[in-house]
């Protein structure tokens, strides 16, 4: 296997993708603005008409949002609701009893804060980032909640939306990174989830902090025991498994490739403008060190306060990425110097 390496600058494809009108994000008073500036997370199935059916979320408000990839464009579909604005009794598992967050007045139950979506078929999963506010300090209890949307063969929500609060438990008691479960983003390197894969039977949730050294962290669980009916505590498994990615590095989005592997982008833990985005390849199953596949170029002009926040596989070689403060995520298209899946 050719040895590729951090270094290797990855440059978008010079032909734009077009999102064919806005996507939609929260506004005020729970009303919808056109063009989300905060995607955070997209996970697609490729459907025998050669087109992909997606689900996007953005890191404010309730809901995630279909979309259609087809060539070069991207065409939103129906919003579905993720939560609502009170807590719902069939919620699996409990919500954690204590927390660290720098403000300690009285949880609220607000926006989801949508951070990662996979696909695992029947379902659609999306995470919330389980951690304190990063600007506020607060802890919302609608963010300590991993969703599931079962979806038909074409990709069409089935049944309704299933949530648990289990992933927060398993968090808590997680080796190495436990201790920073609900604990400040910002000065005590808290924990913080920015992407989730699954991959069979076991959910790999992505951390972006913390970050110690030069290793990232993925925690994994096994996905019936975090959505089994009741209240009961979490009952399987789990794992923390390192990833050296390099110094203040954190996972940013997790996509799950159809042999079991991961692709990993990850970019700055905190705030650290030093910190690239980069992209790896991670097989769970054999563990070591991920292989790197190159380091995003920096976005230039209006479009440099980009944070890639986003990836999906869009062909054998290609990779579709979306970026944080940028209308629409501003997708863009790279190509890998892998093989990432030997179909379309």
């Amino acid at each position: 296997m050719p040895a590729f390496s951090a270094e290797t600058i990855l440059t978008p494809e010079d032909k734009p993708f077009r999102v064919e009108g806005d996507l939609k994000a929260p506004g005020k008073d729970d009303t919808e603005a056109a063009g989300a500036h905060d995607i955070s997370g997209i996970a697609c199935l490729l459907r025998d008409s050669g087109k992909r059916r997606c689900l996007v979320v953005n890191d404010e408000g309730r809901k995630a949002q279909f979309v259609t990839i087809d060539d070069r464009s991207i065409e939103p579909k129906a919003a579905i609701d993720l939560i609502g604005k009170e807590p719902d009794a069939a919620t699996h598992g409990r919500l954690p009893t204590e927390s660290h967050c720098p403000d300690r007045s009285k949880p609220k139950f607000k926006e989801f804060d949508g951070e990662g979506v996979a696909y695992a078929a029947p379902y659609f999963y999306v995470v919330g980032s389980h951690g304190c506010g990063r600007k506020s300090g607060k802890l919302k209890t609608s963010s300590l909640i991993l969703a599931r949307i079962p979806v038909d063969g074409d990709g069409k929500q089935a049944e309704a939306v299933e949530t648990t609060y289990r992933l927060g438990e398993v968090l808590a008691g997680a080796k190495t990174v436990g201790p920073y479960f609900l604990r400040g983003l910002n000065e005590a390197n808290g924990l913080n989830v920015e992407g989730v894969a699954v991959v069979r039977d076991r959910l790999y949730a992505g951390l972006r902090a913390p970050s110690i050294g030069t290793q990232a962290f993925l925690v994994e669980a096994e996905v019936e025991a975090l959505f089994a009916k009741g209240h009961d505590a979490y009952r399987g498994t789990s794992r923390t498994i390192p990833l050296k990615v390099g110094e203040g590095a954190g996972i940013r989005d997790l996509s799950a490739l159809d042999d079991g592997r991961l692709l990993v982008l990850t970019g700055p833990a905190q705030e650290q403008p030093e910190v690239a985005y980069t992209l790896f390849l991670f097989d769970p199953a054999k563990g070591g060190d991920p292989q790197p596949l190159g380091t995003l170029a920096k976005l230039e002009g209006s479009d440099s306060a980009g944070k890639a926040e986003a990836v999906t596989v869009i062909g054998r070689d290609r990779v579709l990425v979306f970026f944080d403060s940028l209308k629409n995520g501003a997708p863009r298209a790279y190509k890998v110097p892998a093989a990432l899946t030997s179909g379309r």
